[in-house]
């Protein structure tokens, strides 16, 4: 059975109240987590040795992948049954995560919800049989 090692409440409050999560990535030890709210789109780095949570509101909400190495964020969007991904890749400047660059990535087969992963500055999309690579 898991120990539960953090959680939205107690001291480290977060800035809205989340209505539901649109990703996740690990980076090192740490874990970045995004979500939404009536307030619009976060993510929160969360280092659960530390006890540390650190929110900060994202420039764009509808998205599905993460991945961070960093300063440096990258997030998709997904068109759903279809092949292209959107990569929006952000850094942070003055704890504010600021939209440097958007491209389009175009891939054999059509990606599905939750075939998007990101670790360690690494974001992983699948499409079929298919994965690629995108680094941060």
């Amino acid at each position: 059975m898991g120990v539960q090692t953090w959680g939205p409440l107690g001291e480290q409050q977060l800035p809205a109240l989340p209505l539901g999560g649109i990703g996740g990535a690990t980076e090192d030890g740490v874990a970045w987590l995004g979500w939404f709210s009536p307030e619009g789109a976060f993510v929160s780095r969360v280092d659960p040795a530390l006890g540390e949570t650190t929110s900060y509101r994202l420039p764009h909400r509808d998205i599905d992948g993460i991945a961070v190495r960093g300063t440096r964020m990258l997030l998709s969007h997904s068109f759903r049954n279809r092949p292209g991904v959107e990569l929006i890749r952000l850094e942070l400047v003055d704890d504010v995560w600021v939209i440097t660059s958007q491209e389009q990535l175009r891939l054999r087969e059509p990606v599905t919800r939750r075939c998007v992963q990101g670790r360690d500055g690494v974001l992983w999309i699948r499409g079929g049989d298919t994965w690629a690579r995108i680094e941060v």
